[in-house]
């Protein structure tokens, strides 16, 4: 919980830990710091255009 709120708690454990552990560790300070929304939203694939300007229609007045 600790690790997931990013607040930085411990007792000392963390020196003691398999490998296993350290990555679950890191994978939920990561998703801690990133937070759930955003972790979501990136995993959600959209199609966007491709193009993503448009020239103005019109005609300029010069003179």
């Amino acid at each position: 919980i600790s690790a997931f709120a990013t607040v930085g708690l411990t007792s000392g454990l963390t020196e003691d830990l398999p490998p296993e552990g350290l990555y679950v560790l890191a994978a939920l300070m990561f998703a801690g710091r990133v937070g759930i929304i955003t972790f979501a939203a990136s995993l959600t694939v959209r199609q966007r255009s491709r193009v993503r300007y448009r020239y103005p229609e019109g005609r300029p007045m010069i003179g």
